[in-house]
């Protein structure tokens, strides 16, 4: 089907100014939020005025970057397909972007429409169909890919004709195509075939095998005034003299290109990398070496820049000075604890990457060094509500970082030692971290104090905690033991276990916890949810939800289903995230609202790690094994007191059609919406802190053109807000 760009169009205008992300949309609308280190492709784009911008993909986005440095993104959730791209080129001729994804799907961008060309994803005649690069002569993207020659007409958008770099129609891996005044060259796994150009046009089997460069592994070419290079991982030739033109001694050639200023190559070894030009005399000139570069697999020439593509570090700058181009997103992929509030989102990189990215709506900023010291590999974070101080956990301990000064400081009390991992504050400020093997550990007033388990219990391998609203520490069991509570309001300060004999869990391998407005515990297992709503908790027993349809439930809630996370929005509905995709549940868990996957939104992945919401905005974020995407949802917290109605969009345009969106109410406010002499049009109530509205009566008719009222109180009458919308279409 073909597709608009449903928030901007991307480049093809090229006067678009952007931060490097999308802003924020409104209701049901996506945003990506990817970490784009790693840069694959680059090329030039050019429009019939003259005017140009750099454009490229990374493996999941598609850029493109101005004269000014400002950064542009187009992704799955403004107007593409799919995600997961494996080579793009633009088209000057027809202004046009083309892009092929490692599934073989291909879009091709013109304007503000997006055509979609299924033919290789569909297909099942060849056992591979990866794209592995695409060449573009007239009118014609000549698509190489692991059987063969695709050709697609840039004018139809329809696949014209496949070649296979042969006479006998078999099928040949090809790697990249170049062609000269009159013939074209195809590096393939047999070797180097050519064929004559009639007419910008090939004749089938007539195409010629240059024996000599047979079994010497040619995977690249390239060519400038007729005169043609290839390369294999460690030799540069020029055809069709078969002696070695340059030798690499170290590393691998990624990439080669000739223009008329010589010819350069790109390598890597290991993760070091560099790019070097081979002189007249066949000897080499390093151009960058590997204190800036560890994989540069593209690059370009645009006057006196040039443009490198590193797979691992991202966009590189070189002219008079050499700059590392940010495309937007954390630098790194987030396997850490996510915390989030009404000002920012504090990410922990984790893993094996050091640091941590804070998010607004300014942006990504990454931190990885502060005062010119490299931070340790962070795992989970918290804010303190009283003073606004960011804390982590990290492979050096408790760290404690003030936004306000860009100050960070040790934070672990002297007298701990040990590791630390999962940290949480209650509303009044204390915080609670978990100490490998020893207890929990609570600071509150600054005085610090480790709460340790019987004898009979151990902390070892427990690094998931949450603490509820009655000061309850819940904690993952190791070694498929269920849960361990720890109540100080209880005498004596207990500590119980919850398992499946006793408390009726669904399983007892347990894998998320947390607590709903109504101060419901909903514990999420390998084998669907319990939920416990008791104050005894040792007796307390599990009740199991029913879902009231089946929608591929076998009736207990997500039962043989692994729920990696729960959370519940403003208006107390739950977001669930399994292996298999996202689903948002009614308030007591028997109804399913929305299921979200990779193939019916721009999710990176299926497998949902974490699913964090923005209070003031209702955006939720959903963090995958690959990578983050968020949506920007119906509910959002509630607000007390109430002083203004935000209203968005408004006013509302001619051609808008979407969802109104009326939030900083109190929460489940009654919400009335009339016109200016008093005549009720409307009436529903906030989900959380935001009420919906589709611009229409009752009756499922449009509004007339004019000016609307919108009243908001609490059930008591005792918070009372007005609002004012605009409506500029309708009868």
């Amino acid at each position: 089907m073909l597709q608009r760009l449903s928030i901007f169009i991307f480049f093809l205008s090229l006067n678009l100014i952007s931060l490097g992300q999308n802003e924020l949309g409104g209701i049901g609308q996506w945003r990506e939020h990817y970490n784009n280190r790693s840069v694959t492709q680059l090329g030039i784009a050019k429009n019939t005025n003259g005017n140009k911008k750099i454009i490229g993909a990374t493996t999941q986005q598609v850029f493109s970057i101005t004269a000014t440095n400002k950064v542009a993104l187009l992704g799955k959730s403004n107007g593409l397909h799919d995600i997961s791209i494996a080579c793009s080129a633009w088209d000057d001729a027809q202004s046009q972007l083309i892009i092929a994804y490692n599934n073989s799907n291909i879009d091709i961008v013109k304007g503000d429409q997006v055509y979609p060309i299924t033919d290789l994803l569909l297909s099942n005649l060849y056992p591979s169909k990866k794209i592995n690069h695409i060449y573009l002569l007239n009118q014609w993207a000549l698509l190489s890919t692991d059987f063969g020659i695709v050709v697609l007409d840039l004018i139809k958008h329809e696949i014209k004709d496949t070649w296979f770099p042969n006479n006998n129609r078999q099928v040949t891996k090809t790697f990249q195509l170049v062609s000269t005044q009159d013939v074209l060259f195809a590096a393939t796994e047999n070797g180097i075939w050519t064929c004559p150009l009639k007419n910008n046009w090939i004749t089938a089997n007539q195409w010629q095998n240059s024996s000599d460069f047979n079994n010497l592994s040619i995977n690249k070419i390239t060519q400038y005034n007729n005169v043609v290079y290839c390369a294999s991982a460690n030799s540069i030739y020029q055809l069709p003299v078969k002696t070695p033109y340059f030798n690499l001694n170290t590393g691998q050639i990624k990439k080669i290109v000739i223009n008329k200023d010589g010819l350069y190559a790109s390598f890597n070894n290991g993760n070091k990398g560099g790019l070097l030009k081979v002189n007249a005399d066949k000897t080499s000139t390093y151009i960058l070496d590997s204190l800036y570069l560890s994989n540069p697999v593209d690059y370009l020439f645009d006057e006196n820049n040039i443009w490198l593509a590193d797979s691992a570090n991202g966009l590189l700058l070189k002219n008079t000075s050499t700059q590392w181009i940010p495309l937007g997103g954390p630098a790194g992929n987030i396997n850490g604890q996510i915390f989030i509030n009404s000002k920012y989102l504090i990410a922990p990189f984790g893993g094996a990457d050091a640091g941590f990215s804070i998010y607004n709506e300014d942006g990504w900023k990454n931190i990885n060094t502060i005062s010119n010291k490299n931070l340790p590999i962070c795992y989970s974070s918290a804010v303190d509500p009283i003073d606004g101080a960011i804390w982590l956990t990290s492979s050096d301990g408790l760290l404690k970082y003030t936004p306000d000064k860009g100050t960070m400081e040790q934070a672990s009390p002297s007298a701990f030692k040990g590791m630390y991992s999962n940290i949480q504050f209650s509303s009044d400020g204390t915080l609670w971290t978990l100490l490998e093997g020893q207890g929990i550990l609570q600071r509150q007033n600054n005085n610090w104090k480790l709460m340790t388990p019987p004898n009979t219990l151990s902390l070892n391998g427990i690094n998931k905690m949450f603490i509820n609203q009655q000061g309850q520490a819940w904690m993952i069991a190791p070694k498929y033991q269920g849960i361990m509570v720890y109540n100080p309001n209880a005498a004596g300060e207990k500590w119980s276990i919850i398992n499946t004999y006793n408390n009726n869990l669904p399983s007892s391998t347990v894998t998320s916890m947390m607590d709903d407005k109504n101060g419901t515990m909903w514990v999420g297992t390998n084998n669907g949810i319990g939920l416990f709503d008791c104050n005894e908790i040792s007796t307390c027993k599990a009740y199991l939800p029913q879902i009231k349809n089946n929608n591929g439930f076998a009736g207990l809630l997500f039962q043989k289903e692994n729920v990696n996370c729960i959370i519940a929005d403003g208006a107390n509905r739950k977001w669930v995230g399994t292996n298999n995709g996202t689903w948002l549940l009614s308030n007591d868990g028997t109804e399913i609202i929305e299921r979200f996957t990779k193939n019916n939104s721009p999710l990176p992945n299926d497998t949902i790690r974490q699913i964090l919401i923005a209070p003031t905005t209702g955006e939720v974020f959903f963090n995958t094994s690959q990578q983050m995407a968020s949506y920007r949802s119906t509910a959002t917290s509630g607000t007390t007191p109430m002083q203004q109605i935000n209203i968005f969009p408004n006013p509302i345009s001619p051609n808008y059609n979407g969802p109104i969106a009326m939030r900083g109410l109190v929460e489940n406010a009654i919400v009335k919406i009339t016109s200016l002499s008093g005549k009720l049009v409307y009436q529903t109530r906030a989900l959380g802190g935001q009420a919906i509205w589709d611009g229409k009566t009752y009756d499922g008719n449009k509004v007339a053109t004019g000016v609307y009222l919108v009243f908001a109180r609490d059930e008591l009458g005792t918070e009372k807000a007005v609002g004012k919308i605009i409506i500029t279409h309708g009868q």
